[in-house]
């Protein structure tokens, strides 16, 4: 029996020994000693140690809520940094909201007691220390982070020898609502000082956990990388920089979210809440206001934000705000900032798709219903200022024929939403960041992410049915398979594993020496500048672009008709040839970027941004009518013109009937002789019997045309041959005869003193007036004719 204790003992010390993944190690800080996790990583060659739940900052609790965050005093204690801490207050049932299998959620814990940091460091780093850093900061729509299915950075660190941190801050009603930057007791902001507070934590305690201060990468996700770019742009108060270089990852429409009119629309959504929390009080009264707001429980808090977010609906606006915004795009284009890495998903606007899919279940007529009331005014809204008061008849028109059409079918709709939303709110957002960056001194490097084959997922474990990279679909690849473990409940395919390796690699040489990829030539990352635009393709590309998409469209169908459950198991996507990605080439091998001068997906970008920012701002109605020189403004004042001419055209004719009129009166008075009144008037009355039967006779002699297009004919000047003599040719046109009468009866009766160089007179004067209005009247013609 002690023989087999003896065996029980040793077998349970040489598991707990080499059995166990973990083991504790020990380090010591200014405000006290820590205890963290010797982890091994499944596949890795060395150890991590995980430091987790260090706070940087004390709670913002009590008098500290809706305040800048103040550091941490220390501990008395070992402080056992073995766990995450729960994350700050946030919103539920949203479309952010995470789940193991696609329809189970699992519970989540939260306290406005979150100001903490999670290290991850090599075991070199704690041995010989000097190694760079790369800080994460994740967050959606400045609303949310993720709760359950957290950035872990254990991989990456033992892959790459880098120390990783995650930093949780303060989001939504807790880390932004302000009233304003002069307003001294609700200034906002408060997610901002405790991003700064943990930069410079990690400044100071740098070397205790074996990296380098002065090789500081700050990486920013979703509305983190907003967030991370405002740092960039707010010089710290001692003039030293917080990191040395920047990485955005699907940063969105930062040039809204940060831009001329943002600080505006965050105080009047502050001001909305004030209101809905029941503490408006007189300028005079902000200690009440701030004493209020802070005895109001986290549900009160939480539920007023609930009904201004309206699920991401940008109706009201809550974020950080920039001083001196409007002239935002100057200083992007003037200030110095430092070296930056960064992109966007291929499809980021399939991450709505479950949403959508929901909204679609209730027919074609629901989701028409949603995309005029709801998408496209978020679109709008959020996509130009220039829009933001609504778009014209004509804009609208113009989005329609680009994205979907009134006769589409459900899954073509869903389809022309996700492209909607990833186009207007990623891709044109995107080029015009990469254009202002370019024209400063700061050094770019631009890709895109693209994930083709079945098995592609984002960060809540959500399949993409629509192909490509959704939004936050390169995270759980990016930081390695412990954490695409946790989301899919599975492991890596040999593809997946591949791609790992490819954006790990990429974005490590990037924290390590400012270079994607050093020391390539054929297939190397050129920085992106105006006269080399060079879009990195990083990840998969499509082997053949002419794929059938029958069976992918049955399955969507299976899914709004509720056969089917969307969930990990789903492995099919929608096709590639239903996506604008004519950028791609086929037939190439899926991990293989040529060194070319302007890539396709650049050139994607560019008619992109040409639609949204130089198409749709010049297509305003009121260009019809400002005379602003556009091409429909020219053929208004060409009909404008034509109606003048025929104004100018009678009254020309009235002017010269009375002219003939009162030449008749005048020479009947002058002239004494009968005989020749009567000759003349019987020449007149000749002259005219002449020419109508002339008329007569050309038109029985005319061809039958060949063709029943009706064009309006020109009118002959007098030296027309088919006319006939001059003298007929005015008889034709005036009425009048070579007798000397009027045929309208002005001249009844009338005489002449038959002097012939008075009728020569008179005809050479009714012959030039009357080829200058032949001029103008032919011209009309013609114009109405080859025009319009």
């Amino acid at each position: 029996m002690q023989l087999f204790r003896l065996f029980h003992w040793l077998l349970f010390t040489w598991l707990s020994l080499w059995g166990c993944g973990a083991q504790q190690t020990h380090i010591k800080l200014e405000q006290g000693d820590l205890i963290g996790l010797k982890v091994f990583p499944d596949g890795a060659r060395s150890a991590v140690y995980a430091f987790l739940g260090i706070p940087y900052a004390q709670p913002a609790l009590g008098s500290l809520r809706f305040a800048p965050a103040k550091s941490h005093n220390g501990w008395n204690r070992t402080l056992q940094a073995t766990a995450m801490q729960p994350i700050c207050p946030q919103l539920s049932n949203t479309i952010y909201d995470e789940s193991a299998d696609g329809s189970i959620s699992r519970a989540a814990s939260n306290s406005e007691d979150c100001l903490y940091l999670n290290i991850w460091t090599p075991e070199s780093g704690l041995r010989y220390g000097k190694l760079p850093m790369l800080v994460i900061i994740s967050g959606e729509d400045f609303a949310y982070d993720w709760p359950r299915n957290r950035i872990n950075g254990m991989d990456f660190a033992a892959a790459e020898g880098i120390v990783v941190v995650s930093v949780q801050y303060r989001n939504n009603i807790y880390g932004w609502l302000g009233l304003g930057q002069d307003h001294r007791q609700l200034p906002g902001n408060y997610g901002l000082s405790d991003v700064q507070m943990a930069l410079r934590w990690l400044q100071r305690n740098a070397v205790s956990f074996g990296a380098n201060a002065d090789q500081l990468t700050l990486l920013g996700h979703g509305s983190g990388a907003t967030l991370a770019l405002a740092i960039a742009l707010q010089p710290a108060p001692d003039g030293a920089s917080l990191f040395k270089q920047l990485i955005l990852m699907s940063p969105g429409p930062v040039l809204y979210a940060l831009g001329a009119g943002h600080q505006e629309r965050i105080v009047a959504t502050g001001r909305t809440l004030v209101h809905k929390l029941g503490c408006q009080f007189e300028e005079a009264q902000h200690r009440q206001l701030l004493s209020c707001l802070r005895r109001k429980s986290s549900e009160d808090l939480l539920r007023a934000y609930e009904s201004v977010y309206n699920h991401g609906n940008a109706s009201m606006q809550l974020g950080v705000q920039l001083p001196h915004s409007d002239d935002l795009e100057q200083r992007l284009a003037n200030v110095s900032l430092p070296p930056m890495l960064l992109g966007i998903g291929s499809n980021e606007g399939a991450f709505m798709q479950d949403y959508w899919l929901d909204v679609a279940r209730d027919g074609q007529q629901a989701l028409h219903s949603y995309i005029n009331a709801t998408l496209l005014p978020n679109v709008l809204r959020s996509m130009n200022p220039h829009l933001e008061a609504g778009a014209s008849d004509t804009q609208l028109a113009a989005i329609r024929w680009r994205y979907y059409s009134d006769d589409a079918s459900v899954t073509q709709l869903l389809w022309g939403m996700q492209r909607l939303l990833s186009e207007a709110l990623y891709e044109t957002p995107f080029l015009r960041l990469l254009q202002l960056l370019n024209n400063s001194s700061s050094v770019g490097y631009a890709y895109v992410f693209d994930q083709s084959h079945a098995h592609a997922m984002d960060m809540r474990g959500r399949q993409n049915l629509f192909g490509g990279a959704s939004h936050s679909a390169d995270l759980p690849l990016l930081l390695g398979p412990s954490l695409f473990q946790q989301i899919a409940r599975r492991r890596f395919s040999a593809e997946e594993e591949q791609l790992c390796r490819k954006l790990r690699d990429s974005f490590a040489n990037f924290v390590k020496g400012g270079n994607p990829t050093p020391g390539r030539i054929y297939d190397a990352w050129q920085p992106y500048t105006q006269q080399r635009p060079f879009i990195y393709a990083l990840g998969e590309r499509t082997k053949s672009l002419e794929l059938p998409t029958s069976e992918d469209e049955a399955a969507i169908e299976d899914l709004l008709s509720g056969k089917q459950q969307i969930g990990i198991g789903t492995d099919r996507s929608l096709s590639r040839t239903n996506r604008h990605d004519n950028y791609r080439q086929g037939n190439v091998n899926s991990y293989v970027t040529n060194n070319q001068l302007d890539s396709g997906y650049g050139n994607h970008l560019r008619r992109v941004y040409g639609f949204w920012q130089v198409l749709l701002p010049s297509t305003q109605d009121g260009e019809l009518r400002d005379g602003s020189g556009g091409v429909l403004t020219q053929r208004v004042k060409l009909l404008e013109a034509s109606a003048d001419a025929a104004r100018y055209r009678q009254g020309f004719y009235a002017m010269l009937g009375l002219w003939f009129r009162w030449t008749t009166i005048f020479g009947r008075k002058a002239q004494h002789g009968t005989g020749t009144s009567v000759a003349n008037v019987e020449s007149w009355r000749k002259g005219g019997r002449t020419a109508k039967q002339e008329r007569e006779r050309e038109r029985v002699r005319e061809p039958a045309p060949s063709n029943r297009m009706r064009r309006p004919r020109q009118l002959q000047p007098y030296d027309d041959p088919s006319a006939g003599n001059k003298a007929t040719n005015i008889a034709r046109v005036t009425g009048i005869g070579t007798g000397g009468r009027a045929r309208d009866g002005c001249g009844d009766g009338a005489t002449a003193n038959g002097d012939e160089a008075t009728v020569a007179e008179l005809m050479d004067t009714v012959r030039n007036k009357y080829e200058q209005n032949m001029a103008i009247k032919n011209w009309q013609y013609q114009l109405t004719c080859d025009k319009f």
